[in-house]
């Protein structure tokens, strides 16, 4: 295998690793806001006793999609020298299958970066604190980018997973 082929494994395995853990740290955080609501700690009890039990809720959901917020921002941002690179490396193979793969991943990447995140982080901050019926309309394309943003994310990560196949194969 060539030193490009090899550096494009290895920076294959970092995008696709990483997308995993992303997936994981929006899971997470949810969890993770979930049992601090549910949580039994006695400072934590204190320092938010004040607050009903639906405000508390809503405040550790609102910090949890901030951290998802700024994330999968940040990460959408670390991609894309990733997929610079990655069309680098598969343009120096040669190999037409690979560079179409990675330039699909990157078209992904792009698209997702400069309009499904900053839609979804607008819309979503527009509904955080509304009640059900409130803004339907906004919630509803709400879900939809979110929904965008995971498939065309899966499809990015399927056709990374091809592009090693084929490159393990190949080269």
């Amino acid at each position: 295998m060539t030193r490009s082929a090899l550096l494009l494994v290895f920076l294959l395995g970092i995008w696709c690793g990483a997308t995993v853990f992303m997936w994981q740290v929006a899971i997470q955080n949810f969890a993770v806001a979930n049992g601090l609501a549910e949580s039994d700690n006695t400072g934590f009890k204190t320092v938010v006793s004040e607050l009903s039990t639906e405000n508390l809720h809503a405040a550790v959901r609102y910090q949890a999609s901030e951290v998802n917020r700024l994330f999968f921002n940040g990460w959408g941002w670390a991609q894309l020298p990733i997929a610079l690179l990655a069309v680098f490396l598969a343009g120096k193979l040669g190999d037409k299958f690979i560079l179409i793969a990675i330039s699909i991943m990157t078209a992904l990447t792009l698209f997702l970066q400069f309009y499904v995140v900053p839609e979804t982080i607008r819309i979503g901050r527009l509904i955080d604190f509304i009640s059900e019926g409130e803004l339907a309309a906004e919630a509803e394309m709400f879900w939809t980018l979110h929904h965008t943003y995971t498939g065309l994310d899966m499809s990015k990560f399927v056709v990374g997973l091809m592009a090693v196949f084929l490159l393990v194969r190949k080269h």
